[in-house]
């Protein structure tokens, strides 16, 4: 079904179908599970995006994911310049459902240099973590911009486009013989600190999301509750025209005598 494979299409609807839409979508669920959506909703940022650039390992890439979803991220970013990005379901455990995944080609290795040009368009500052000598300790990153925190590949660590786009460079002291942590290690140790400090020292509105991202992302999480649900998004989306013409059925041709 189209809607269950690229159910932002269900953004394009005018207000008022959007509306009525969610209203006949949240009569498909218990209140408890609405209460549940609203308080999530209110704990997610984006604040904070994570930035991944040609993380392949699929056990790694799920990990991130599901450390992203439980933190209460909302934003993925993920560049594939040589590497394809393949979670593991049974790692991610779902959590890839509730993020804004935004995928950056795969054609051109400038692929990271316009996700990040298009981050700090956006105004995040760009962090990137590193062993380097050069780079802070997590508690001394600036929180007064939104940042964008970038995690490379398994074998090379992030590429030189990126870490020339850093405004900040992070490190996690490591202090045993081995020098460098899991990618995954990594994105969980860094998210984790600075989503904790983000809630800790700046106010609700200065990281909760928009009310009108809420709402969009309500809809959108409905709209993927159940069969039910995806069948009343499906029959929104014909309405509207915003499917896609069918594929012609040809039948085989006869076989020549």
């Amino acid at each position: 079904m189209t809607a269950a494979r690229d159910p932002t299409r269900l953004l394009e609807l005018p207000a008022e179908v959007r509306a009525h839409l969610l209203h006949q979508l949240a009569g498909l669920v218990t209140p408890q599970r609405l209460q549940r959506m609203d308080d999530v909703l209110a704990a997610r940022t984006a604040r904070l995006v994570v930035v991944f650039e040609d993380v392949y390992h699929p056990h790694n890439a799920s990990a991130v994911l599901r450390t992203s979803e439980c933190l209460g991220l909302q934003d993925v970013h993920i560049v594939e310049s040589t590497k394809s990005f393949r979670p593991l379901r049974d790692i991610a455990r779902g959590s890839a459902r509730w993020l804004t995944l935004r995928r950056w080609g795969g054609e051109h290795p400038g692929d990271i240099d316009a996700c990040l040009a298009a981050l700090r368009g956006d105004g995040y500052a760009i962090v990137a973590t590193s062993p380097d000598a050069d780079a802070v300790p997590l508690e001394d990153v600036p929180l007064e911009r939104p940042l964008a925190v970038c995690f490379g590949t398994e074998e090379t660590g992030l590429s030189p486009a990126a870490f020339a786009a850093a405004d900040v460079k992070v490190t996690i002291p490591t202090p045993g013989f081995t020098r460098s942590l899991n990618v995954s290690v990594t994105a969980a140790l860094v998210l984790h600190h600075l989503a904790t400090r983000l809630r800790a020292t700046q106010p609700p509105a200065a990281w909760q999301l928009p009310a009108a991202r809420c709402d969009d992302l309500r809809l959108l999480w409905l709209a993927g509750e159940s069969r039910s649900a995806r069948a009343l998004a499906y029959e929104a989306l014909r309405q509207a025209g915003l499917l896609p013409p069918p594929v012609p059925f040809f039948r085989d041709r006869p076989r020549q005598a």
